[in-house]
C-alpha cells in the first residue's frame, strides 16, 4: 500500500457479514450502496463501498 494515499476503499457484497464486521473494526466507514452493481456465478449483486482516510487509518489502533 502506498502509504502516502489520501484514501483508501473497499467493497464487499451486503450478505458478506464477516468481511462488513472486519472493515468496521479496520475503522473503515460505510459509504455508499451501489445495487445490481456485479453480475456473478449466483446472479447479480449488490456492492456496499466503503472508505477509510489517511488520518482515519493513523489513529485506527493495531488489532
Amino acid at each position: 500500500m502506498n502509504l502516502s494515499a489520501r484514501r483508501v476503499m473497499a467493497d464487499t457484497d451486503p450478505d458478506n457479514i464477516g468481511s462488513i464486521k472486519l472493515l468496521e473494526k479496520l475503522g473503515f466507514q460505510r459509504e455508499g450502496y451501489l445495487r445490481e452493481e456485479w453480475e456473478t456465478h449466483i446472479g447479480v449483486r449488490d456492492s456496499l463501498i466503503f472508505g477509510l482516510l489517511r488520518n482515519e487509518w493513523l489513529k485506527t489502533p493495531a488489532p
